[in-house]
This record gives C-alpha cells, structure tokens and sequence, in this order.
C-alpha cells in the first residue's frame, strides 16, 4: 500500500502553455552556424585566442559551437514569454481583482512568489523552463558580473 504524499511537498508543476507568437513551431527558421570561428579570425591577423583563453572562456565557445537541438529551441520560443517587474505586477493585481481582501498585502501573503529578477519562461512537453541571468551564468560557469582583460593590441585601422 503506498503512502500519501506529506502536504509539505508539492508534486512536480506541469504547465501546458499556450503560443506567444501566431507562428507554428515549423515556420521558425534554426540558424544553426559556428558562432565564432577562431582559426579564420588568426589567419586574418586578429588572433583572439589568448584574450577569451584569460577570460577562463573557452568552455563558453565550445558550447556555442557544440550541438543544437533545433526542434526544443522551436518548441521553447514559441511559447516564451518575459516575466518581469510589470508582469509581477499584473499577477498581483489580478489576485486583487479575484479576491480584494487581499488589498495591502505582499507576494507572500497572496501565495505568489516573490520577484526575483527579469526570467524568459516556457514549457517544453509540460515542463516549465525558466531561463535568468543567473542560470546563463551558471550554464557558462561564469560570474554574472563578468571579467574584463585588456591588451588587445591590433594597430591597424579601417579605410
């Protein structure tokens, strides 16, 4: 006999969400190219390689130039849409306008979540994606803040 789930823990959220876009998913063009092409750029005399090897970048370009799963990328942007301080602000005043005792009161109180930071959201086969800053940063093992190095020493100028 199985046990209840304690009401502590949440089942998983599933999310069927409708298009964004009046596209269908197979009207989206996927270009898929190399982003950077390093060798090129050196035998043309800007040589990068150093400047993003300082910078701790070159697991960065190895995905961009790794594999593309065009038919998720279809799926996630025609369903995207951004979350941020006026779609916040929306959620909250669309509780107000379903139940106005709830007037004065913050995120929490209404069982919203707090606003953390501008998110880009979808759902891919029910599953809701959340892309921020913060898991950008994290997909590329990179502070948010970022690293600047200079020294890029190229003389030449433009006619």
């Amino acid at each position: 006999m199985q046990e209840a789930v304690p009401s502590t823990q949440e089942a998983p959220g599933y999310e069927i969400r409708g298009r964004t876009m009046s596209l269908d998913e197979w009207e989206l063009s996927v270009q898929v190219e190399s982003p950077v092409d390093f060798i090129s750029l050196a035998h043309h005399g800007c040589e990068l390689r150093d400047i993003y090897h300082a910078q701790d970048l070159d697991n960065y370009f190895g995905m961009l130039n790794g594999q593309t799963y065009m038919n998720l990328i279809r799926y996630l942007w025609v369903r995207a849409q951004v979350y941020d301080r006026k779609a916040a602000q929306l959620e909250v005043d669309e509780k107000i306008l379903i139940d106005p005792s709830l007037q004065g009161k913050n995120r929490e109180e209404m069982g919203l979540e707090p606003f953390r930071c501008k998110e880009i959201r979808s759902s891919i086969m029910g599953i809701l994606v959340v892309i921020s800053e913060a898991v950008i940063s994290w997909v590329i093992r990179r502070a948010s803040e970022g690293k600047f190095v200079s020294g890029l020493d190229n003389s030449k100028t433009s006619p």
